[in-house]
């Protein structure tokens, strides 16, 4: 009697195990460093940055040169020996100027790092696109982004290759990202703060 209980419960138990090794679907992995080297997307991110820096350095230069005349200008103003009260207004005037140099080469600091992680995103994005496609026709419902801290995994876990060849087979990108300078212009503003002063 006893081993016939057993037998029925090892037999309804079955479909239960069955059907929960079923729902448990396979951890994809992908590596974005080589993604991003084999597509060229990394060499076309540099490039991007690059040229986003530059527009932001030739900004910063129209900048201070636009503080350095109004600076010129209030020291003719002043003359050779100005008084007291013309020398502090002098000084603040300069004061000023440092500040609003200053402040154009924070923003354009803050510039660069916003269009770097827009940059960085959008391609984790476009990977991750490609990958979820590639895990619903493996039946995975994760994907994991590999890193030096994986102790191991089974090389069949691995769609870095198949994601490169989709990126692949896209057009290429040749249109440059929108720089944060087209969004926000440093001589601009500091142009209209000057002009408030």
């Amino acid at each position: 009697m006893r081993a016939i209980i057993l037998i029925i419960f090892a037999v309804w138990m079955l479909p239960a195990c069955n059907s929960s090794n079923e729902a448990t679907s396979p951890v994809l992995v992908v590596d974005l460093d080589a993604v991003a080297k084999a597509t060229g997307r990394q060499e076309l991110m540099q490039k991007e940055l690059e040229f986003a820096n530059l527009r932001l350095s030739e900004q910063l230069k129209l900048v201070a040169s636009r503080l350095e005349n109004v600076v010129s200008d209030e020291k003719e103003k002043i003359g050779e020996k100005p008084s007291q009260d013309e020398q502090q207004q002098f000084d603040a005037v300069l004061l000023e100027a440092r500040k609003q140099l200053q402040n154009s080469k924070q923003l354009a600091l803050q510039q660069a790092n916003v269009f770097r992680t827009e940059l960085i995103l959008q391609f984790r994005q476009e990977v991750a696109d490609i990958s979820q496609q590639i895990a619903a026709e493996k039946k995975s419902q994760i994907v994991m982004v590999t890193n030096g801290e994986a102790l191991w995994y089974d090389p069949a876990a691995d769609i870095t290759g198949e994601v490169i060849a989709v990126i692949r087979a896209q057009p290429s990108q040749t249109q440059p990202q929108e720089l944060p300078t087209d969004r926000t212009d440093i001589n601009q503003q500091q142009h209209s703060k000057l002009e408030q002063d």
